[in-house]
């Protein structure tokens, strides 16, 4: 191509690059707003607002409950029997060494909730137990007695005669989200003291004992909060570094299912045994269930006012009152029973000796009971 045609085209091929860069930038931005240069696609500002870059610190909850969470040993008296027949031909032989009695040790978990030694755990951590020993972190060991118990919400009282000990703070289970992140601080396999983090898997779970019955009346809380053998007894607790459960359950076999009973079910009753104030506690003698929409369905209650009865103490109060097992309280001094309304708080406002009329349903019959208030004294009671 000689020159006059290099210049009369070249004009033609300068438009021609600079509209295709032109073209180019007018693509990008439009299919790419987010780009520019070299820079990632933004994340949306929701997502930015929602994460706040790190994880809840777990150190600080452990600092705060750890002085609380006691180890619980234990030992008990098991029954063996020889695997043969009294007629056997090997009976003498193998009595001896599968017959008889043997001492079991035992290892759990649990909390203290009063500074003047009350601790709680799981009732099948002292079930039976000859012998109750509490260790604290600071390496005391105490001697314990078992205060109260119930066997059907998996939940015991103890007690050791110490002053001035720390305490753990009850929390609100109601508040619990799924996701939330929790804590279980406890003793698997006896090592002391372990602290293990997870989140809340369900709420409201039911699962059924190895008697077949209903454990801690289906008010459980299901986290993936490592809990083994040992942690029985021990404190599931908030970042804000409240109890809101206790660790009693595992599915054998299973990864990361482990059940806390929600302290919000066991609150009450734990105020109506144990002595938080100086001078008598008034008491009734009864554990109990408050109402829920569930348990009034099955109930065929027409609402969820009331409490449920699981376990009247003997010798007490309510026992000498007539009240039993099963029965539904819908009504004290007048005042309906309500999920706002604690029967645990309106017995601590009385005095021993005060009269109270409860408003009793026991099936078909509408009773109207009147129970004195005893004294707790915080005698032993063996849990059989």
């Amino acid at each position: 191509m000689n020159a006059s045609a290099i210049k009369k085209y070249l004009p033609l091929v300068v438009v021609a690059i600079i509209s295709s860069v032109i073209t180019s930038i007018v693509v990008v931005s439009y299919g790419f707003p987010e780009r520019k240069g070299d820079t990632a696609v933004a994340v949306s500002p929701a997502v930015v607002s929602s994460y706040s870059g790190s994880l809840p610190s777990i150190a600080d909850v452990a600092a705060t409950v750890g002085p609380a969470v006691v180890r619980i040993d234990t030992e008990r008296v098991v029954t063996y029997r020889s695997p043969f027949s009294d007629d056997s031909f090997f009976s003498p032989f193998f009595r001896e060494f599968f017959g008889g009695e043997r001492i079991e040790p035992g290892t759990g978990s649990g909390f203290i909730i009063s500074s003047d030694g009350y601790i709680v755990t799981n009732y099948h951590v002292v079930e039976e137990s000859r012998k109750v020993e509490v260790t604290l972190t600071d390496g005391r060991t105490f001697a314990a007695r078992v205060v109260d118990g119930n066997k059907d919400a998996d939940v015991a009282v103890i007690k050791i005669n110490a002053k001035g000990l720390p305490v753990a703070r009850l929390g609100d289970s109601s508040k619990l989200r799924q996701g939330d992140w929790v804590t279980a601080i406890g003793n698997p396999y006896g090592f002391d003291h372990s602290v293990t983090a997870g989140v809340v898997s369900a709420l409201g779970r039911r699962i059924d004992d190895e008697r077949g019955g209903t454990l801690a009346t289906g008010d459980l809380i299901q986290t993936d909060a490592a809990i083994n053998s040992g942690n029985s007894g021990g404190p599931l607790i908030n970042m804000d570094g409240e109890v809101i459960g206790i660790n009693t359950a595992i599915i054998p076999f299973a990864q990361g299912i482990g059940f806390a009973i929600s302290i919000n079910s066991v609150k009450d009753t734990l105020k109506d045994i144990v002595n938080f104030d100086e001078g008598p506690t008034p008491w009734i003698g009864v554990w109990y269930q408050q109402i829920d929409d569930d348990i009034a369905k099955q109930l065929g209650l027409p609402d969820s006012d009331g409490i449920f009865i699981t376990n009247v103490i003997s010798d007490s109060p309510a026992e000498k009152a007539g009240l039993k097992q099963g029965d539904v309280v819908r009504e004290i001094d007048g005042k309906r029973i309500t999920a706002k309304m604690s029967l645990a708080e309106e017995i601590s406002k009385k005095k021993v000796g005060d009269k109270v009329v409860m408003w009793v349903w026991r099936g078909e019959q509408k009773l109207y009971m009147t129970v004195v208030l005893g004294e707790y004294a915080g005698d032993t009671l063996m849990l059989k």
